[in-house]
């Protein structure tokens, strides 16, 4: 279904308004519109409009340590950032972030950036499909982003971010697609990943098939293997920042004990999660189509059954298996009775999703100004901040997460 981009009309202009004055509250009739008109206008709103909801998140997590540094740039000179990169195997976030410090800028517009791009590259490859496809599918294709993590974590997503666009690129049969993904991999480490499956997809889609079948029989082994074989090479590295973080991601917290800790709604959303990626799993083992889109997805799928029992890693790497799945998709209209079925369980599952994710989140949707999406305009949102003394008052420095705001 092609998107109309042409100029604009009275129907634009007046939601145009009407997103200004209220944003929540013109989401139904931007939808409304894009249903009717398919015009670009109306995605534009809605990459807005998620975009700005996911910058109000309060500085939580890993969003914290970052505004704490953001905070520290604005007083660092060069040569204290020199200093501070030294020790990271990744740099070029970090460079951003000072650049962003020295110049005034809000972190919250590097978040909008991030989550804007998620969804404006979601429309960009669905904006030209077949007639077939209807809105509907559009929306729950942006549905499976957690738009609410991505601005909460930040690098790692702003790394996928640009490995998506390589790959975007190289469906689009367009070249540099190694330089991009290097340039994700200097943002966060965990992009590295994306070079070697860059380098599997040039293998034959009917190789790619069988791999993938191979790699169901280490799912449930995966942790093991890694651990096996971190803890025996890990030596083998020269002390450097790098092998520090492969150890926590293999060996320490980010292998098993972040798991331990997550709340009764985050392992719903957890597992909620892998049945959503089940069922994209099961329509690449169950039908036999061939095409551009398939073939890049099927190396991320082979990744994320090696990492299946790993939480942590799954959670993130997941988001590139469900975006090219899910375009894969999209993209194949078989009428067997079996891929009705697993499309009918994506049309269920990606709403569920959603929902879990907004609830898994509620601390920290209550604890930042998203709740004033309700009432408040755009322009009033877009001004909001989280200086020093907002953050120290509602944000434990001990644990970066908020203060005073119980579960539901």
């Amino acid at each position: 279904m092609k998107l109309a981009t042409s100029k604009l009309y009275a129907s634009d202009l007046v939601v145009g308004v009407l997103f200004l004055i209220t944003p929540l509250w013109s989401l139904p009739f931007t939808i409304f519109q894009l249903f009717k008109t398919k015009r670009g206008f109306y995605t534009f709103l809605i990459s807005v409009f998620f975009g700005l909801t996911a910058s109000l998140l309060a500085p939580t997590g890993d969003l914290y340590r970052l505004y704490i540094i953001f905070f520290d740039f604005q007083n660092t000179s060069l040569k204290g950032l020199f200093s501070f990169i030294s020790l990271k195997p990744d740099s070029l976030f970090y460079i951003i972030l000072f650049l962003f410090a020295k110049i005034g800028l809000s972190l919250r517009i590097l978040i909008f950036g991030v989550v804007f791009g998620y969804f404006q590259l979601s429309f960009r490859l669905l904006r030209n499909q077949n007639p077939a496809i209807k809105i509907s599918v559009i929306l729950l294709f942006v549905m499976q982003f957690d738009f609410l993590l991505q601005g909460l974590f930040l690098r790692f997503p702003l790394a996928m971010l640009i490995v998506i666009f390589a790959f975007v690129r190289k469906i689009e049969g367009k070249s540099l697609i190694l330089f991009w993904l290097i340039i994700a991999s200097m943002i966060h480490f965990a992009a590295l990943v994306a070079i070697p499956l860059y380098f599997m997809t040039r293998i034959s889609q009917n190789k790619l098939q069988k791999y993938l079948i191979y790699s169901l029989f280490i799912m449930p082994f995966g942790s093991y293997i890694f651990i096996f074989l971190t803890t025996h090479f890990i030596e083998l590295f020269p002390d450097i920042p790098l092998k520090l973080k492969l150890q926590d991601y293999f060996l320490g917290y980010w292998a098993l004990e972040y798991f331990e800790e997550r709340t009764w709604k985050a392992l719903v959303q957890f597992y909620s999660e892998r049945a959503l990626y089940v069922v994209i799993l099961l329509y690449f083992i169950l039908t036999k189509n061939k095409g551009k889109y398939r073939h890049q997805a099927i190396p991320f799928l082979i990744m994320i059954n090696v990492l299946f029992s790993f939480p942590n890693l799954f959670s993130r790497y997941s988001v590139l298996a469900l975006f090219f799945g899910l375009l894969t998709i999209v993209n194949e209209h078989r009428k067997t009775s079996m891929s009705k079925i697993l499309k009918v369980s994506l049309i269920v599952l990606i709403p569920m999703v959603f929902s879990i994710r907004l609830v898994a989140q509620q601390k920290n949707i209550r604890a930042g100004y998203i709740p004033e999406i309700v009432y408040r305009n755009a322009i009033s949102l877009s001004f909001k901040k989280y200086d020093k003394q907002w953050i120290e008052k509602n944000i434990d420095k001990e644990t970066a997460r908020p203060k005073n705001i119980k579960s539901l």
